[in-house]
């Protein structure tokens, strides 16, 4: 029995219009090129979508959801970008927007761990107004499973 190998063809993706951040999250691409929803009646999802502040009425935990939905904004940013320029590690434009949204994430994840505490191991030392030695306080944030900030 003789085997015969099949070629692909994948079309190099070019650059593009570019949500931001906040529709990137909701449609599931920073590029807008790429929104092919699976339906043809598909909206994208936004109404559907559960992204959002409700907190009740605790401003602490509405501040808490509101940070939390900004870090995750342009953390997919910062995702979608790393895959395009995965393929594309010459595109000056992706670069610069790659470190424009991390800057932004730094400065974000910072914020959080200063008001609240740290979401990632690089937050340890933003623990804002903590002794020294109190900063390794991962205990004070909800377990990843847990489906909120408090």
């Amino acid at each position: 029995m003789e085997h015969h190998l099949a070629v692909a063809s994948v079309p190099i993706q070019p650059w593009g219009q570019i949500y931001d951040s906040q529709t990137a999250l909701k449609r599931g691409t920073i590029f807008q090129d790429l929104d092919m929803p699976f339906y043809a009646a598909d909206d994208g999802g936004a109404a559907g979508c559960c992204l959002g502040v409700s907190g009740g009425s605790d401003p602490q935990q509405q501040e808490r959801e509101r940070l939390m939905l900004d870090i995750s904004q342009v953390c997919f940013t910062v995702d979608d970008l790393r895959l395009y320029l995965d393929t594309h590690p010459q595109d000056v434009q992706a670069l610069g927007m790659l470190k424009d949204h991390l800057a932004q994430r730094r400065q974000l994840l910072a914020e959080f761990a200063q008001r609240f505490y740290p979401l990632t191991m690089d937050c340890m030392a933003e623990c804002g107004q903590r002794e020294p030695g109190a900063c390794y306080c991962w205990q004070e944030g909800p377990m990843p499973w847990e489906g909120a900030c408090v």
